[in-house]
């Protein structure tokens, strides 16, 4: 009995030993009662995440369940596809609407495409490609862990329009931490989850990048949970992690991390495609913010403008103006401090409700809450919220192709067919057109393609132009080569009822083995190339060019 009892003492002193030494605090509480009214149309939920469809742990309905166990309300899916699946219908699921996404994998990164509809090829390819189907489609892009040590999953396009950016992100956040820190967070998991997970978590340098961005055009800042739901190794990458060994962070700890709330005029009525399109509504306007729920709870946020005229929300723009003031309110912890940002600078402080009266205002200015016991170095903040613009700030948009036009005949350009030797192809010429009739080999993915190639024999040109049309809306490279087999291409939409591409031969990126610019005194042939890029195996089609030019 003795030794039962000390056996007992020694369990229940290393049990406090170990919560002493690795428990998290629990998340701060905050008293929102007074606040009924925001609340009512604050409505927090999950973004970027992954099920059984792709490589999560768990199906719609499991993770629904954990969303509603961490009292969220929606949640957005996006497993790993090509958006040619067509996006499930916004549905609800044990209280918490559903609603589905994709994650493209692009040469340049995974991009994130929300409210779009089935695309009609396989989006894939260059960076810049894939950003530009998702906006014709008319579909919200988003850079995916931009900043991710990971070089594989890194959004790395500078220039290229987009519509939203993860200035947070779990998987990113991880990768960074020392080992240390990583088993303490392991250890403290097992007493609070998500408060564990965000112990780890720091200012990442996105916001930076962001802050930068939204000088330009408007760009929505949303958190993403990139939850997976349990043990595993993805596809896209095979390292294991203290992490994905013991089988963490499961979907719910994730949900308890951190999550976006969307700022509504309305609460929700019930309905799922009513409250589908308020929710990706608000998303699209940059009504929303992102709390770090493991730090402090509930959060809520009123941030507008004041003028004579009206209020302008959070999210919104107007024009420059003399008389404007910028209100902030939130109900804080004791510790909290707001801060008012613009270009990366501080312009305000508050411990209460901070009001800034501004004078032709320009730029983008959003407002951060800071905890005195935030983790990270630098410290990640507590709340963070999307701008309020004011003066020329457009929104990211695609610019409108120019209209068909065909003013120079076929000639001089003599075309030939090449393909892999499974594929088949028809060359048919006229005075007016030549047409291609191609069907890709079908069976498994592998080298498939077939392209039409003329030759060029030391020309002097600075562009390719070209009147191209499909049976379909589909994507053509236009591809040039030098006789080693060194190519530079770079991808082309082309549209039903013709499309005119002036390609400036600067603008072509090198393919596989080629570097730099593509050297014109050394190029010996143009292709126009279909490939699994933005096809299927077994697809079949017809592509015309209807004028074909060098520009000098």
């Amino acid at each position: 009995m003795r030794r039962l009892l000390w056996t007992l003492v020694g369990f229940a002193l290393a049990s406090v030993l170990y919560f002493v030494l690795f428990a998290p605090p629990q998340p701060l509480r905050v008293d929102a009662s007074a606040w009924t009214e925001l609340a009512t149309r604050t409505v927090p939920g999950a973004y970027h995440i992954h099920t059984t469809r792709s490589d999560g742990h768990g199906d719609r309905h499991a993770v629904a369940a954990a969303a509603a166990r961490a009292g969220l309300k929606f949640i957005i899916l996006t497993d790993h596809g090509d958006g040619t699946r067509p996006p499930d219908p916004p549905e609800y699921i044990d209280g918490v609407l559903v609603l589905d996404g994709v994650e493209i994998s692009t040469d340049d990164g995974h991009f994130v495409a929300i409210d779009m509809p089935r695309a009609p090829y396989p989006l894939g390819g260059a960076g810049e490609a894939v950003a530009e189907d998702v906006a014709r489609l008319g579909g919200f892009g988003i850079a995916a862990h931009p900043d991710s040590p990971k070089p594989l999953l890194r959004w790395t396009p500078e220039n290229v329009p987009l519509d939203g950016i993860e200035w947070l992100n779990l998987d990113s956040e991880w990768r960074d931490e020392t080992r240390g820190q990583l088993i303490k967070a392991g250890l403290g998991y097992f007493l609070r989850p998500g408060p564990a997970l965000a112990t780890i978590l720091d200012r990442p340098v996105t916001l930076a990048r962001w802050d930068k961005m939204t000088k330009t055009h408007r760009v929505v800042a949303l958190a993403a949970a990139d939850a997976h739901g349990g043990a595993g190794v993805r596809p896209e990458d095979p390292s294991r992690n203290l992490f994905n060994t013991i089988g963490i962070p499961s979907y719910e700890a994730s949900f308890r991390a951190f999550s976006n709330s969307v700022v509504l005029d309305r609460p929700l009525s019930g309905k799922a495609d009513q409250d589908g399109r308020a929710i990706y509504g608000a998303i699209r306007k940059g009504s929303v913010f992102s709390v770090v729920n493991g730090l402090a709870t509930p959060a809520l946020l009123d941030f507008h403008v004041e003028s004579v005229l009206r209020t302008t929300p959070m999210g919104d723009g107007m024009d420059s103006d003399s008389d404007v003031t910028i209100v902030a309110r939130a109900p804080m912890p004791s510790s909290a401090q707001m801060v008012l940002v613009k270009d990366g600078k501080i312009l305000a402080r508050s411990t209460d409700e901070l009001r800034r009266p501004l004078n032709a205002a320009e730029g983008a200015y959003h407002v951060e809450i800071w905890l005195a016991s935030a983790p990270g170095t630098p410290p990640v903040p507590w709340v963070v919220s999307n701008p309020i613009y004011f003066g020329p700030t457009p929104r990211s948009r695609l610019p409108l192709p120019p209209p068909l036009k065909v003013a120079t005949p076929i000639a001089p350009f003599p075309w030939r067919i090449e393909k892999d030797s499974a594929s088949s192809a028809v060359l048919r010429t006229s005075d007016h057109d030549a047409t291609l009739e191609y069907q890709l080999a079908d069976g498994s993915r592998g080298t498939q393609f077939v392209a039409l190639a003329t030759d060029l024999h030391n020309p002097a040109f600075k562009s390719i132009d070209l009147g191209l049309a499909v049976d379909r809306p589909s994507r053509v490279s236009i591809q040039v080569r030098r006789q080693n087999g060194d190519r530079w291409g770079r991808s082309f939409y082309v549209d039903p009822k013709g499309t005119s591409l002036d390609v400036p031969l600067s603008s072509l990126e090198p393919i596989g083995d080629g570097d730099g610019r593509a050297p014109v005194s050394e190029l010996t042939s143009l292709l126009l190339v279909i490939d699994l890029t933005n096809a299927v195996p077994g697809h079949a089609g017809t592509l015309r060019v209807l004028s074909s030019a060098l520009g000098k």
